[in-house]
C-alpha cells in the first residue's frame, strides 16, 4: 500500500473509532440539601463541544388522566413534538402559563386548546412542535388544580429523576462536561458542576441548593 492510500485509509477510519470510544452511559442520582433523593429533577448534560439538539424521533406524550397531567414533569430536546393527549371521559383544556414557584419564567411557546372527552378507543389529541429551549407550567381552565411541567433543553442529553433521584443518560461524549439540573419549585438557578466523563460507565450525584417539598400522594 503506497503512503498516500494509508493516509485516506487512517483519515476515513480514525474519526469511526473516536466516536465509538467517546460513547458513555451515564447515571446521575440528584438529592436536596436534606440528603433525601429529588424526584422531578431535570438533569442535563452539556458537553464542552456543544452538539445540537436532536428532537425525540416520535411525539412525547402527555396524558391528561384523572384530572392529571400524567407525568407532572416532562424533559425532551428542543424540536421535538409534543402530544397532549385526554384520557378522561370528560373534556379538559390545555393552555401554557409561566412556570417557576413565583410564576416569573413566561413559557417559551404560547399555546392554549380544548381537548375533547374519551369515547372508547377515541382519544382527543393535538400536538405542539416545541422549537427552542425554555420551559412551560401547563394548566387547565376547566379544573384549575391540574398542573405540569415542560422542561425544553438545548441538549438531547436529558433526563427527569425518578422516585429515587435518579437518571440514566446514554451516549455521552467522553471528557469535560457541564452537570445541569433545574426543579419546578427552585427559587434560584441551580449551579452548573463540572464534570469530566471518562469510560463506558459514569456515577455522578448532585446535591440542590434547596431542600424540594415531597411529592404529595395523589388521591384516589
Amino acid at each position: 500500500m503506497n503512503p498516500h492510500s494509508f493516509f485516506h485509509l487512517a483519515a476515513a477510519v480514525l474519526p469511526a473509532l473516536v466516536l465509538t470510544a467517546q460513547a458513555a452511559t451515564v447515571t446521575v442520582v440528584v438529592t436536596g440539601t436534606d440528603g433525601l433523593p429529588a424526584p422531578n429533577v431535570v438533569v442535563q448534560l452539556m458537553p464542552a463541544r456543544p452538539v445540537a439538539a436532536r428532537p425525540a424521533s416520535a411525539p412525547v406524550v402527555i396524558a391528561q388522566r384523572d384530572v392529571h397531567f400524567v407525568p407532572y414533569l416532562t424533559a425532551v430536546p428542543a424540536g421535538t413534538t409534543v402530544r397532549f393527549s385526554n384520557q378522561d371521559a370528560f373534556d379538559h383544556h390545555v393552555r401554557s402559563q409561566p412556570a417557576g414557584p413565583l410564576g416569573t419564567i413566561p413559557p417559551v411557546k404560547d399555546f392554549e386548546f380544548r381537548l375533547p372527552a374519551a369515547n372508547g378507543d377515541k382519544i382527543g389529541t393535538a400536538d405542539v412542535k416545541m422549537d427552542k429551549p425554555g420551559i412551560v407550567m401547563l394548566g387547565c381552565h376547566l379544573h384549575s388544580s391540574m398542573r405540569a411541567h415542560l422542561f425544553v433543553s438545548e441538549t438531547s442529553l436529558v433526563a427527569v429523576t425518578d422516585s429515587s433521584g435518579r437518571v440514566v443518560i446514554a451516549d455521552v461524549p467522553e471528557g469535560a462536561v457541564d452537570l445541569r439540573t433545574w426543579h419546578p419549585d427552585q427559587l434560584t438557578d441551580q449551579p452548573a458542576s463540572p464534570r469530566q466523563i471518562a469510560g463506558a460507565t459514569a456515577n455522578l450525584e448532585s446535591v440542590l441548593n434547596f431542600t424540594p417539598p415531597r411529592p404529595r400522594a395523589r388521591r384516589g
